[in-house]
């Protein structure tokens, strides 16, 4: 006679490969962790590298500012990767490897600057600096950079 009780299927699952996340564009240094967050938001590498220097030296910043207007450029967020406090109010970008670099990029760039610029002038805000992701490429390079920029 037959046991009522079926059998348990069993499988198996395959472990997944790691996956890259988007916002990296290639595997971080040797001992170089980095989370892929800076206050709890996602960011890139770049970012990331950016936001520890300032962390190292503590200053106090905010990351992915919105900028709270009716005027922009149209298509265009109205929002800075960091406003940096120190010594003044200072808007900073983070210019990625690619996405930056063509011309009819850094022309939108140049307009957005001068749209956000014309918004936060005055009241102790700096013009909006641009720090190119070439500039970023380790964490000891974002650290150089972040000193020569409030130094």
């Amino acid at each position: 006679m037959r046991s009522s009780v079926p059998k348990s299927f069993k499988y198996k699952l395959a472990p997944r490969p790691p996956q890259q996340p988007l916002n990296r564009i290639k595997v971080s240094g040797e001992g170089e962790r980095l989370t892929g967050f800076v206050h709890g938001k996602e960011a890139s590498d770049l970012e990331e590298r950016f936001a520890n220097a300032l962390d190292k030296l503590h200053y106090s910043y905010m990351f992915e500012y919105e900028v709270l207007s009716n005027i922009g450029v149209p298509g265009e967020e109205n929002q800075i990767d960091f406003v940096v406090f120190h010594e003044g109010t200072w808007p900073i970008e983070v210019d990625g490897f690619f996405t930056h670099k063509s011309a009819s990029q850094k022309a939108k760039d140049a307009l957005r600057d001068a749209v956000l610029n014309d918004q936060l002038g005055g009241d102790g805000w700096e013009q909006i600096k641009r720090v190119p992701g070439s500039d970023l490429e380790s964490q000891e390079d974002a650290d150089t950079v972040v000193r020569e920029i409030f130094t």
